[in-house]
């Protein structure tokens, strides 16, 4: 991975031949990087610092409101070597199957939500790379909390 976005108080990696797009609002940034094909990795930060249990549910709401057929499994990852609250999606599109990949948890000055998803013909060769971008996503921490376990989710 040869680009680097770094501003807003975070750093990530991405691939040189995929396009960064930004927007903004005051309460949130949203940061796209977008492949060549259909698959993208997103970034939100939310400055009000919601719950991310409750970001998880509203991203999956939205999900469920917009296709009929979909499989959640909850997930077990960390976003900046914090615990986060994390879950996979499949869903159907167009007679073919999709998969995304949420990750919320908060941080000193926001809450980060991680959207990444891909039809699954492309995710059989992107998804290492989406998880790879994922991994190199780093912030600020406040060193003197300890991370902690993220409660349970009932996000099924």
């Amino acid at each position: 991975m040869d680009s680097v976005f770094e501003g807003h108080g975070i750093r990530f990696e991405y691939p040189d031949d995929w396009i960064l797009h930004e927007q903004s609002s005051p309460d949130e940034i949203t940061l796209t990087v977008h492949s060549p094909d259909t698959s993208f990795w997103s970034l939100t930060l939310l400055f009000d610092r919601p719950d991310p249990q409750r970001v998880i549910d509203s991203v999956l709401d939205t999900f469920r409101e917009e296709y009929t057929e979909i499989d959640v499994y909850p997930s077990d990852v960390s976003l900046n070597d914090q615990p986060s609250i994390a879950c996979e999606l499949d869903f159907v599109c167009h007679d073919l199957i999709g998969s995304a990949f949420l990750r919320a948890v908060v941080a000193p000055d926001f809450t980060v939500l991680v959207l990444y998803q891909g039809a699954d013909l492309e995710l059989d060769t992107l998804q290492t790379l989406l998880e790879k971008i994922t991994a190199s996503l780093k912030w600020e921490s406040d060193s003197d909390e300890p991370p902690g376990e993220p409660e349970w989710m009932d996000i099924v």
